[in-house]
């Protein structure tokens, strides 16, 4: 029996900017996303119903889990198609701005598509992940790509060059919906140059992309939990010249050139808390086109 294994690639948010609330409840955005290299595994067999396993505990195994609505999307198009077997090897942390949720729903819709044969092309796949969730579209299309609207409105930009990133976790997790329910956008200062940034990736300016990244939700985040802010400050003390919260956090991650010095940092961060702390990098297109296997 043939199966799909997917890589299911985590994002950051290098550019997270908040306009206005929508008359639909959502917010209108504008966001520069950026795929990265900690993945979850998602292996897709056929089967009947939609079976979903995983090796973490609090991952939702029914309908509640974006993955299985992801599935579940595909056998009402495509009748045909018995049910699916759904495994997903957890390495993402849940709540924790990167998309786990969201890029597990993505890989489930692409290697469906490819375990089927089901010639959806890549203007169905992404309107087929704007159903599930405003970051799946991303996740559907990866590596660096301008958001807008509620996040589904998808365009690629010039390619973020490859650049190391440490994420530091704190042992709890965030509510996207309350962090946005809690922003008062009068209360934004400092608006992010966005167009700024997508020169900066053009031309290469590295030094602009590492100093202008900018989230506007750490004004509410911060204020809803001040732990997470308490972390940025001690990471900026410890020397990180680039630090930003991802999505709606609690992440927040320092950008590196190098590898040896992600991995200096990192250890550095190991010694002095729990926090939970990986080393990723920036991914291109190419490696993004190459995540399905069909074994």
């Amino acid at each position: 029996m043939k199966k799909a294994v997917i890589k299911a690639y985590a994002k950051l948010n290098l550019i997270l900017d908040v306009l206005e609330k929508r008359e639909d409840g959502y917010h209108e955005v504008e966001m520069i996303m950026q795929a990265i290299s900690l993945y979850d595994l998602i292996t897709i067999k056929s089967g009947e119903g939609i079976n979903v396993t995983t090796n973490h505990p609090l991952v939702p195994l029914d309908e509640r889990n974006l993955a299985y609505q992801a599935a579940a999307l595909l056998i009402k198009k495509y009748p045909d198609i018995p049910g699916v077997e759904i495994n997903i090897e957890k390495n993402i942390p849940m709540e924790a701005g990167l998309a786990g949720g969201s890029t597990d729903a993505a890989a489930v819709l692409i290697g469906m598509n490819k375990l089927y044969s089901l010639k959806m092309d890549s203007a169905e796949l992404l309107e087929k992940g704007a159903l599930l969730g405003s970051d799946v579209p991303f996740c559907i299309l990866g590596s660096t790509a301008l958001a807008k609207g509620r996040g589904e409105i998808i365009e690629e930009i010039t390619q973020c060059p490859k650049l190391w990133v440490v994420l530091v976790k704190p042992d709890f997790g965030v509510k996207t919906k309350e962090v946005y329910q809690n922003l008062i956008l009068s209360d934004i200062t400092s608006r992010p140059d966005l167009g700024g940034y997508i020169n900066a990736l053009q031309v290469g300016d590295i030094s602009h992309l590492f100093n202008k990244t900018a989230n506007v939700l750490e004004y509410s985040t911060f204020k809803l939990y001040p732990k997470v802010k308490k972390l940025k400050e001690n990471l900026q003390a410890m020397g990180a010249k680039s630090l930003l919260m991802s999505g709606s956090g609690p992440t927040i991650y320092a950008l590196f050139t190098a590898q040896k010095d992600a991995d200096t940092f990192a250890s550095d961060v190991r010694k002095g808390c729990t926090h939970q702390v990986w080393v990723a990098h920036t991914l291109n297109k190419e490696i993004l086109n190459e995540r399905v296997e069909i074994l």
